[in-house]
């Protein structure tokens, strides 16, 4: 069974290289968690699904502001200035993202400094993984009808009071800061019961809480998890989250993260066979090279055994113009005799054809025999028509042989009077 949704959570908030804690919402609700690990490990072990960073409570200020305006823009550009108040940062260096509203009118807001989401931003790009949603864990608190819910963890405590409202703080001072907001609620508005959550061992300071009791005046249910905080905000995940830090300069990358991940071989593999085909085209290019000298070097060879002692310049093009000369200086039919009678028959036909290149030239008396390379069977072909329309000579194709870029051939020209 894969699952719907993938949570990641620091186990340290101020270090992003601690171990991190990884769970898995599978698509019947239940929950499974992986051993906390690096995100170097974690990376290699998550399967494919929608990514959510649970950000630590203690890194972000959950708060409300009168905000008249609900133009996007211009209440983006008015946050950081209807909070400055209430902030001992410098607003430049804080993200700022609205929530809902509430009845009342006013604006939730989230506020976590840029140098956190830089830092955590980078470590999960550092592996590959691109969260969706970065949601403050204070803001989906597991809550209980009519009560205030204090969750007790390791070295801290969480404390819900209604839905999207919360505040991390440390353990030892969580009950100074429960009879702090308590004396600060009005009375209509505080809580039936208090429930104390605890996951793990009690801890001696865990003793104050115990003493309010009395101070509060309502039943206080001591409840023990058998699962932490994290799995069980999983297991309560709200249909929408209240927040989404991953807004505006820490928007996701499209085409990054968790789908870009599972690709990650294919493309390394593609990389490699596009190397490889690069390679093996130089190759090739090399072998093409060495074969156009060899051939350039047979044509050479080949004009110096019929046109020996001239200077060799372009022996194509001088093989040409030496069977034109031929031709304006001899008729070409059967009553002219000898070596320049055949290449007065032959030149302007061999000369006139594309991609023809002559290999060898024999000449005996009343005959040529040559040896020629031509670009396909269809030169050839109108080759020997063209030669066969000289009246008196005779055209013999004596062999021809197809290779991948060219045709071989021997053909034999004679005087039908020998």
């Amino acid at each position: 069974m894969n699952p719907s949704q993938v949570f990641l959570r620091p186990t340290d908030a101020g270090n992003p290289g601690a171990p991190w804690e990884a769970l898995l919402q599978m698509t019947d609700g239940t929950v499974q968690a992986l051993s906390p690990a690096g995100l170097e490990v974690l990376a290699g072990q998550l399967p494919a699904g929608r990514l959510i960073m649970l950000v630590p409570g203690s890194r972000v200020l959950l708060t409300r502001v009168e905000m008249p305006t609900r133009n996007s823009r211009a209440m983006m550009k008015a946050l950081p200035y209807a909070l400055e108040d209430q902030l001992a940062d410098d607003v430049e260096s804080l993200h700022f993202v609205p929530g809902a509203r509430d009845p009342d009118g006013r604006l939730r807001v989230a506020v976590v400094s840029v140098e956190d989401m830089q830092a955590w931003r980078e470590a999960l790009r550092g592996q590959g993984l691109e969260p969706r949603l970065m949601v403050p864990e204070t803001a989906v608190l597991p809550t209980a009808p009519d009560a205030w819910t204090i969750w007790l963890e390791g070295s801290l405590a969480w404390l819900a009071t209604a839905e999207g409202d919360g505040m991390a703080m440390e353990r030892d001072n969580a009950a100074f800061l429960l009879q702090l907001h308590w004396d600060e609620t009005p009375p209509e508005r505080r809580p039936e019961r208090l429930e104390i959550r605890r996951h793990g061992s009690a801890l001696p300071e865990d003793q104050a809480l115990e003493r309010l009791e009395p101070a509060l005046g309502i039943p206080v249910a001591r409840p023990v998890a058998a699962a932490g905080l994290a799995a069980a905000i999983v297991e309560a995940w709200p249909k929408s989250a209240p927040f989404n830090l991953a807004s505006g300069a820490f928007s996701p990358r499209d085409g990054l993260g968790r789908w870009w991940r599972p690709w990650r071989p294919a493309a390394a593999l593609l990389l490699a066979l596009v190397v490889v085909q690069f390679i093996a085209l130089g190759w090739e290019l090399h072998t093409l090279q060495a074969e156009r000298d060899r051939l350039e070097r047979e044509i050479t060879q080949v004009f110096e055994r019929t046109f020996p002692g001239s200077r060799v310049v372009d022996p194509r093009r001088q093989m040409q113009s030496a069977l034109n000369s031929l031709h304006q200086g001899q008729g070409g039919g059967p009553t002219a005799s000898g070596l320049e009678a055949l290449l007065t028959v032959a030149g302007p036909a061999l000369a006139a054809e594309q991609g023809l290149m002559i290999q060898s030239l024999r000449y005996q008396p009343g005959r040529l025999d040559l040896d020629l390379h031509l670009a396909d069977l269809q030169s050839l072909d109108r080759l020997r028509r063209q030669l066969e329309s000289n009246p008196g000579w005779s055209v013999e194709i004596q062999s021809a042989s197809t290779r991948e870029d060219r045709v071989d051939s021997r053909i034999l020209i004679r005087s039908n009077e020998s």
